[in-house]
This record gives C-alpha cells, sequence and structure tokens, in this order.
C-alpha cells in the first residue's frame, strides 16, 4: 500500500497551509510522505476540487476536504494507510 498522501492546493490559501502544516508534523509518526498538487495547474482538477481545496487523499480515496478537521485526521490517515 502507499504511504503517499496527496494535498490538493492552491496559492494563497489559509486553509491549504495550515492543512499542509498538519500534514507534516503528523507525517513524521505516521511515516509517509506528501505530495502537494496546484489544482490551478490542471483544469480537471480545478473543475473537480475549486470549491473544496484543500483535499487530502491517500491514492484515489479521499479522506477530508476543506473545512479540515486537524484532530479527525489522524485518524483518518491511520486508516487509509493501514
Amino acid at each position: 500500500m502507499s504511504r503517499e498522501v496527496i494535498l490538493y492546493t492552491r496559492r494563497q490559501c489559509g486553509l491549504c497551509d495550515e492543512t499542509a502544516a498538519a500534514l507534516r508534523a503528523l507525517s513524521r509518526d505516521l511515516r509517509f510522505t506528501i505530495l502537494e498538487v496546484d489544482i490551478d495547474r490542471d483544469p480537471a482538477l480545478l473543475e473537480r476540487y475549486n470549491d473544496i481545496v484543500p483535499v487530502v487523499a491517500v491514492g484515489e480515496r479521499v479522506i477530508a476536504q476543506a473545512p479540515v478537521d486537524e484532530g479527525a485526521l489522524r485518524e483518518l490517515l491511520g486508516e487509509a494507510l493501514g
């Protein structure tokens, strides 16, 4: 199973910055890598996630979207990463 967590984000997004910081902190304990993807660079991603960034996904499975509950994020990631 992949240990990569995808953060769909965009520039100048305060919620995205907060979620990225939370993921960086959790990555040390849960041992995963973070791939940040700017949705504004891909028309399909922009259409899909425009109104709900930040979006956190493991593989194709979205596990959190704006507003991201940082308290629940650890549990959701633990389940998704197995």
